[in-house]
C-alpha cells in the first residue's frame, strides 16, 4: 500500500495541531522558567498518535455507520477520507492503525506519568477516552465539539506545561481555554456541509440542533471569546503580553465567519471559508506562542 494513501488516511496534514497545541503549553512552561526538550518531544509524539488515533477510528465509524457513504459535500475540510469507499484501505486495517496509535500513545504517556509526575495521569487517561469514544460515543449525543475541545484543545495544552513543571498555573488555563474553544470552532463549521449526512449516519451534533443560522452565530461567539480571553488576561498580566499577537488572525475569523452566515451552498466560497476557519485555529495559537516567547527574550 501506498505510503501516501496512508498520509491520507491518517490527515498528515492536520497533524499540525496537536504540534502547535504542545508549542502553546511548552512555550509558556519555558516563559515560567521550565523546559525540557525530550519531555516536550515525547509529549508531542503523544499528542500525534492520539490525533491519529481520532482520525483513524472517525473513518473506520463512519464508514460503519453509512455516514462517508452518504451524499454529502466533501472537501479537504469535511466528509471523511474516502479512503476506504474507494477502496485503498480496508476497515480492518484502518481499525489496526487507530488501535496501533492508541496503545502506542498510551505506553509513551504511561513513561511521562511514571518518570515526571503522576499528575499526569488525569489528563493522560482523559485524553484517550476522548480519542477511542468520540465517534462512536460523543459525536452521537451532542457532546462532539465539547470533547473535541477538551481532547485536541484544553488537554493537550495543559498536559504539555504540566509535563515541564509539574503543577498548573492561571496562565495555562487560560491558554488551554482559548484552545478548547478554537478546536470547537474548527469541527463545528466544518460540520456545517454534513448535516445531511450526519443526518442519516445516527450523529447528533450543534449544527443539527441549532440549524446553520444560529450555529453560525455560535461560532461568532466562540471566536470573539478567544479574542477577548487573550486580550483580557494579557492585560491582567495572566498570561504574557505579548500573546495578544494571537489577535492578529481577526481578518481569517472574519472570513470563516461570513462563509458561516452564507452557509455550505456556496461551496466554493464556504471551502474557502473552512480554510480560513483552519488557519485562526493554527494561527492564533502560533502568534501566540511567538508572542510568548519574545516576552520571555525581552
Amino acid at each position: 500500500m501506498a505510503l501516501k494513501h496512508w498520509a491520507m488516511e491518517v490527515r498528515a496534514q492536520y497533524l499540525l495541531l496537536p504540534v502547535v497545541l504542545s508549542l502553546v503549553g511548552g512555550a509558556l512552561a519555558y516563559h515560567d522558567g521550565s523546559f525540557d526538550a525530550l519531555t516536550f518531544g515525547m509529549f508531542t509524539a503523544v499528542l500525534v498518535l492520539l490525533h491519529v488515533t481520532v482520525n483513524t477510528l472517525n473513518d473506520y465509524y463512519d464508514d460503519v455507520y453509512g455516514i462517508d457513504r452518504a451524499q454529502t459535500m466533501r472537501s479537504p475540510f469535511n466528509g471523511g477520507t474516502g479512503m476506504i469507499q474507494a477502496g485503498l484501505v480496508s476497515r480492518r486495517q484502518v481499525l489496526a492503525m487507530a488501535i496501533g496509535t492508541a496503545v502506542l500513545g498510551f505506553m509513551i504517556g504511561m513513561y511521562l506519568v511514571a518518570t515526571v509526575s503522576w499528575a499526569l495521569l488525569p489528563v493522560l487517561l482523559l485524553g484517550m477516552g476522548f480519542a477511542l469514544f468520540y465517534t462512536q460515543l460523543f459525536a452521537r449525543n451532542m457532546l462532539g465539539e465539547v470533547s473535541a475541545g477538551l481532547g485536541l484543545g484544553v488537554l493537550p495544552v495543559l498536559g504539555a506545561y504540566l509535563v515541564q513543571t509539574v503543577s498548573l498555573s492561571s496562565g495555562a488555563v487560560v491558554l488551554a481555554s482559548a484552545a478548547g474553544l478554537l478546536t470547537f470552532n474548527l469541527l463545528l463549521l466544518n460540520e456545517f456541509p454534513d448535516m445531511e449526512a450526519d443526518r442519516i449516519g445516527g450523529r447528533r451534533n450543534l449544527v443539527l440542533s441549532l440549524g446553520t443560522g444560529r450555529a453560525a452565530w455560535l461560532y461568532v461567539l466562540a471566536n470573539g471569546a478567544v479574542y477577548g480571553i487573550l486580550l483580557l488576561f494579557a492585560l491582567l498580566g495572566e498570561i504574557p503580553a505579548l500573546s495578544v499577537l494571537g489577535l492578529l488572525t481577526v481578518p481569517l475569523a472574519y472570513r470563516a465567519a461570513s462563509a458561516a452566515f452564507k452557509g455550505p451552498e456556496g461551496r466554493e466560497a464556504f471551502v474557502r471559508g473552512q480554510q480560513s476557519n483552519v488557519l485562526v485555529v493554527l494561527a492564533t495559537q502560533a502568534l501566540v506562542v511567538v508572542g510568548i516567547c519574545l516576552t520571555a527574550a525581552l
